[in-house]
């Protein structure tokens, strides 16, 4: 079968939200349209380059409109019930945010329902009781930042809600040229949603995101394993590193090309773990030919004044030295 290599200029593998999207793109196709897909970064803009049998930008939008028309109307992830994640009800708290001693017979009930292993691979990497929150409940993924009302269900929700409105437009720009959408918050992935009034042309501040590359970005999280030591969260991607109270997310760009399961196994590689030096976080470049890797970047929750939430992902700096 041939293959064809395409580049997808908004997925800047730099930025997290677009590293996050890129992978999103090559779990879709390669676990929900069964197309054989994988994913590299060019060397010198740090785009996404998909290998597969699609030859064009259009073909992989028609494959993950295919995708995403599949959902159930009422349903928000593809594969799983539609009732995953169980939605919360009115002023309720969020009933997959359980107290730790509640989780186990929470997961057998729900696993009871509905057995489908895909179900169980988005469960594992959504919540955990190896980790709990200030409240003594499981803990989430990194990769959320609930505030208010918000829910793992319309962590989800919201994306697919403005994705449906025009999947093929939606996803072209996610893949090819982000346009931002006012009154929508990206699910905090991007640093870049929070608008003042001197950036918007109503003088008022409107937070704005991208709700196509937020929905890939989301769709990436199988990837993403997620664990913990008893109290505290540990997550692919994610890294506590001593003298800096926040974790923070780091991840390698690669030349060959990787399926899902290659994604993953280098993102956990201990090689591209941070460290600190001179209070600067820190790579050590010494083990990337090998690898195949040619850079890393980084990204941490930066607070929002006035809001309770984990705050926004913004790129940190990553210093890279040839020592181990």
């Amino acid at each position: 079968m041939l293959t064809y290599t395409v580049e997808l200029p908004a997925l800047d593998g730099r930025d997290a939200l677009g590293f996050l999207a890129a992978l999103g793109v090559v779990r879709l196709l390669r676990d929900e349209a069964r197309i054989d897909a994988r994913l590299s970064y060019d060397e010198t803009t740090g785009c996404a380059l998909l290998h597969s049998p699609l030859a064009a930008v259009e073909e992989i939008v028609d494959a993950l409109v295919g995708v995403i028309r599949a959902i159930p109307d009422d349903g928000v992830i593809p594969g799983v019930p539609a009732t995953f994640p169980i939605a919360k009800q009115g002023m309720e708290p969020d009933p997959m945010r359980v107290p730790r001693d509640q989780f186990r017979r929470f997961v057998t009930d729900l696993v009871s329902k509905h057995p489908e292993p895909a179900l169980s691979r988005w469960l594992s990497v959504l919540v955990t009781d190896l980790a709990v929150d200030a409240k003594g409940r499981v803990a989430l993924t990194p990769l959320t930042a609930p505030a208010g009302q918000q829910s793992l269900r319309s962590m989800f929700s919201k994306p697919l809600e403005e994705v449906r409105r025009d999947p093929p437009t939606l996803i072209r720009e996610a893949l090819t040229r982000w346009r931002r959408v006012d009154g929508y918050t990206g699910e905090y992935l991007d640093h870049r949603v929070l608008r003042s009034a001197a950036d918007h042309p109503s003088g008022v501040s409107v937070e704005a995101g991208v709700p196509g590359a937020t929905w890939l970005a989301i769709m990436a999280l199988p990837l993403l394993r997620l664990s913990g030591n008893g109290t505290a969260v540990q997550a692919t991607l994610w890294h506590t590193v001593p003298g800096r109270r926040q974790p923070v997310m780091t991840w390698p760009l690669w030349r060959q090309p990787l399926d899902p399961a290659g994604i993953t196994t280098l993102l956990e590689h201990p090689d591209v773990r941070p460290g600190l030096v001179a209070k600067e976080v820190t790579v050590s470049r010494s083990s990337w030919q090998p690898l195949d890797v040619f850079a890393v970047a980084g990204a941490a929750r930066r607070p929002i004044e006035g809001r309770k939430s984990a705050g926004v992902l913004a790129p940190i700096a990553i210093r890279t030295t040839d020592r181990r």
